[in-house]
């Protein structure tokens, strides 16, 4: 087992000195504890010993030698380029087998990659290991694209790969057999890996869309998140639990003791200490293991079982219950996405699945909390678990879709389709579905205003809308093709841009301003994304209001209502499905022609006065100027009875610009992505582009209405209503549908509410008015924060338009009280008249959050706000601290609203 000396140089182990018996160097902490290996369920069925020992008919051909030079003496590369075709996400696209060991192709250009005469590996990458060692790697290098293509190091990982697979093979046909020949081979491989690993450099490999294989010039833990000794992804998979898995069946084989006389060093605690509690410890050494992955810690804690290490136990499920409470929001939606939300709770509920029944060692106490566990009930530790199980499905599509808001992947199917849809929140999360109907006429339109929280997107007041069966307006989700950039981007979404310019990092929060999930039928949701846009001091506005209108028991609109202030262009985007193919129309003549939407500036990407990447993709585009209400219809080429229709008000001068963008789905999820596919797949793209005339801030309200439909469409005709006296944050519109009119005023005023009439005789006194007509005759009338509306005949005022106050305490039951619950000296109705209403809290730092009221009580002089969730608070005096993610710490008084409505409609 020689080294090249063409690639490496390193100091192998020093043999050591007898020392002690043998009979003590067989037993490690685990026997010291009396622990009987196998320590972990492994399922071997022994009527099944035929079949475990065929599985490794293979490597027991093998000699030993042959066998061991599998485990390479370097550290292997985890991935290689194709240097052909540069396609493929993650190395998926390079075929190794175990047939042809040292030859590999390319699965998407066909091409036999190595060995190949273009591409010799006559350079040499090279670094230093954490020992100060030097260590080289043979390379192709294509100085172009700087990228060392180490051929021979990635088979050497493949060979390990499938060495490792084998060794477990191996324990398994041991323990079904107790044939000693199999534990041999096994304690003679991880023998060696012991003595390897010392000597392995840390490496590191990039992001999805350009994996490389460099020496990380950082060599000691902690790791950076794509680099590792013994893994790549830290800290992850640096914990080698299935090696320890394969240890753990081999344990008590008599091979430990021989080899240790045969080498004249204790191998089993070489193992343990040199390469187990090494990588352990390369884990642990990070601040911070509230993560995706995190089956790590699962692991970590079996290697604890095996090792006889409970420390390794309890460190393990202190950060388990860390990611429950300090990974989720109050609502229990994990703080990234709806796919990591799953990845997360899978890998938690595998891992608390392996601790539940565990015992410690007869008398003894954690060194860290002085703790013990004596057959532990891990779930009943966490009170808040239920809760996150399912949190994200609140949101999901009707077919069981969750909604691919930032890294999630469109069409993931994570519950059952069903047959009713409702409004439904994640308040903490920032996400909001105003929802209805039944069977193949549900349908969704959901607001999006969460922050930057990890795998987000910068896309604050995203618009989605699921109707027909169908997600007709899409958000992309995840990808990790090269354009992943793409599907991140401001531009990519339905939303507003402001000068052309992505949203900023960092805090991004949206605040939720009002949420009516259901006032008789009609559904509003109203939220700020200013934070959004914290990278532009000029933007001063940014609020999007979204009405969900019903027509008829298969049929709805919304009224998409968005306020922008700031800057001096304001770019209202809206796109087409992402998973079929459609077709735009425009119901006015765009003559003028665009290739793309790029600026000069785009292409400098050290420039700070550069526009937002994503337009450089929005193509063949027609465009024409107006100030005049205008439609466009997206319909569906497979189905060409299914459509939706985007009326937009012309209450401002507009540049209608309507051409295609990537829709990058269909290029393949995840790893099985393919490079060549991305600009294959396209979805309409509509931009309404409104500029300043001077030097003024330009102030925009986008009014649009979406309009899904089957068949005909439903609505008539759309137009601007005047109102008196007007304001630049009033608007007003008619929607005529049948002999139908409904008459929607929108306005940002505040109390005492000025009056405004339509030229019809519509007044309103308040926020949000809507007054339905049937043949000139009112019969429904809804006012939301006002104090009144008329029209049509019918009066609906009220006395209070809100209530609002100070919470002065609070109390929860997790932490021992009755209820969960606010208490404030503000008077509010008793009993369950405010039951169902959302208040909505402001906390001392400026940010909102929302909470649904289940009824309101008197104890000892104060309001009690009983509260149908966890608040997830705790306040002592001016001081809230968050019990749940972010976990902050709020200086400042809490403040509410109680947003009321009210509603009149005529009954047959």
């Amino acid at each position: 087992m020689g080294l090249d000396s063409r690639c490496i140089s390193m100091t192998l182990p020093v043999v050591v000195a007898l020392i002690g018996t043998v009979a003590g160097w067989a037993f490690g902490a685990g026997q010291a504890a009396g622990i009987k290996h196998p320590v972990l369920e492994h399922s071997i069925d022994p009527a099944r010993a035929a079949e475990y020992e065929k599985a490794v008919e293979r490597v027991m051909a093998m000699s030993e030698e042959e066998m061991l030079s599998w485990m390479p003496e370097q550290r292997p590369a985890t991935f290689v380029r194709c240097p052909n075709c540069y396609k493929g996400i993650d190395s998926n696209n390079i075929k190794w087998s175990v047939d042809r060991p040292d030859e590999l192709s390319c699965t998407i250009c066909g091409t036999a990659i190595w060995p190949n005469e273009k591409w010799p590996e006559k350079d040499i990458m090279e670094g230093k290991n954490s020992l100060g060692e030097t260590v080289r790697y043979k390379a192709w290098y294509a100085k172009d694209i700087d990228y060392y293509h180490c051929f021979s190091a990635y088979i050497a990982g493949r060979k390990r790969s499938w060495l490792m697979q084998q060794l477990y093979n191996l324990g398994k046909a041991y323990s079904a057999t107790s044939k000693e020949e199999y534990a041999r081979r096994v304690v003679l491989v991880l023998d060696k890996i012991a003595n390897v690993y010392p000597h392995y450099v840390v490496a590191i490999h990039g992001s999805n869309q350009n994996r490389y294989f460099r020496i990380n010039k950082n060599q000691q833990p902690p790791y950076n998140w794509s680099a590792g000794k013994w893994g790549w992804h830290s800290p992850s998979s640096e914990v080698p639990f299935h090696t320890v898995r394969t240890y753990d069946l081999v344990y008590e084989s008599p091979w430990w003791d021989k080899l240790s006389q045969d080498r004249g060093y204790n191998v089993r605690e070489r193992f343990e200490n040199d390469f187990v509690r090494d990588t352990v410890a390369a884990a642990q050494a990070y601040p911070t293991h509230i993560s995706n992955y995190a089956q790590y810690l699962g692991n970590v804690a079996r290697v604890g079982m095996v090792i006889g290490e409970p420390a390794y136990v309890h460190w393990a499920f202190r950060w388990l219950l860390r990611n429950v409470n300090a990974g989720c929001f109050y609502d229990g939606m994990w703080h990234e996405s709806p796919s990591y939300h799953y990845m997360t709770m899978g890998g938690l509920r595998r891992s608390f699945s392996y601790l539940k029944g565990y015992s410690d060692p007869p008398g003894y106490l954690d060194e860290e909390d002085g703790t013990r566990f004596d057959d532990l009930d891990t779930l009943a530790a966490v009170p808040f678990w239920q809760k996150v199980q399912h949190a994200p499905e609140v949101l999901d599509f009707p077919n069981g879709c969750s909604t691919p808001v930032h890294d999630t992947w469109a069409n993931e199917r994570r519950s059952s389709p069903r047959t009713t849809t409702a409004s439904t929140i994640l308040p903490g999360f920032g996400h909001a579905s105003l929802g209805r109907g039944t069977d193949a006429h549900q349908m969704q339109a959901q607001l999006h205003f969460s922050g930057h929280h990890g795998h987000s997107h910068y896309d604050n007041l995203n618009l989605t809308l699921f109707a027909k069966q169908r997600e007709m307006l899409s958000d992309i989700g995840y990808t990790w093709t090269r354009i992943r950039w793409w599907a991140g981007s401001t531009a990519s979404h339905n939303l507003v841009v402001v000068d052309r310019k992505e949203q900023g990092r960092g805090i991004t929060d949206g605040d939720l301003l009002s949420y009516f999930p259901d006032v008789n039928g009609i559904a509003m949701v109203e939220a700020d994304g200013l934070r959004g846009y914290n990278n532009l001091e000029h933007v001063s506005m940014y609020r999007r209001m979204l009405v969900l209108v019903p027509v008829s028991e298969e049929d709805a609109y919304v009224v998409d209502i968005f306020r922008t202030r700031g800057g001096s262009t304001h770019d209202w985007l809206l796109h087409g499905s992402a998973d079929e193919d459609m077709t735009a129309t425009c119901n006015i003549p765009l003559t003028g022609r665009r290739e793309d939407l790029s600026e000069p500036a785009d292409s400098d990407r050290d420039n700070p006065q550069a526009g937002c990447r994503g337009y450089s993709v929005m193509r063949e585009l027609s465009f024409a100027d107006t100030d005049a209400t205008f439609s466009v219809t997206f319909t569906y080429s497979d189905v060409a009875d299914t459509s939706v229709r985007t009326h937009v008000l012309g209450n401002a001068p507009a540049r209608v610009l309507l051409g295609s963008s990537p829709s990058v789905r269909r290029a393949g999820v995840g790893s099985k992505g393919d490079n060549a596919k991305i600009l294959d797949f396209w979805m309409p793209q509509l931009v309404v582009r409104r500029q300043a005339a001077d030097d003024e801030p330009l102030q925009s309200i986008f009014v649009a209405v979406e309009e899904p439909f089957r068949g005909n469409s439903f609505i008539d005709s759309i137009e601007l209503v005047q109102l008196t006296p007007s304001d630049e944050n009033a608007v007003a519109l008619q929607v005529r549908h049948g002999d139908t009119v409904d008459t929607i005023i929108s306005t940002l005023d505040e109390a005492p509410y000025p009056e405004r009439k339509t030229a019809h005789g519509i007044t309103i006194k308040g926020r949000l008015g809507i007054v339905r007509q049937v043949d000139g005759e009112a019969t429904g009338a809804w006012l939301f924060e006002g104090a009144g509306l008329r029209g049509g005949g019918w009066t609906a005022d009220t006395a209070n338009s809100r209530y609002t106050g100070q919470i002065q305490a609070a109390t929860r039951k997790a932490d021992g009280a009755a209820d969960d619950a606010f208490i404030t000296d503000a008077e509010l109705p008793e009993g369950n008249g405010l039951a169902g209403v959302w208040m909505i809290v402001a906390h001392g730092n400026g940010f909102t959050h929302g909470y649904p009221i289940e009824r309101v009580e008197k104890q000892d002089g104060k309001t009690v706000i009983v509260l149908s969730m966890d608040h997830g608070l705790r306040l002592e005096g001016e001081q809230t601290q968050e019990v749940f993610y972010p976990q902050r710490t709020l200086e400042g008084m809490n403040s509410f609203v109680i947003p009321l409505a009210v509603t009149v409609t005529k009954t047959e």
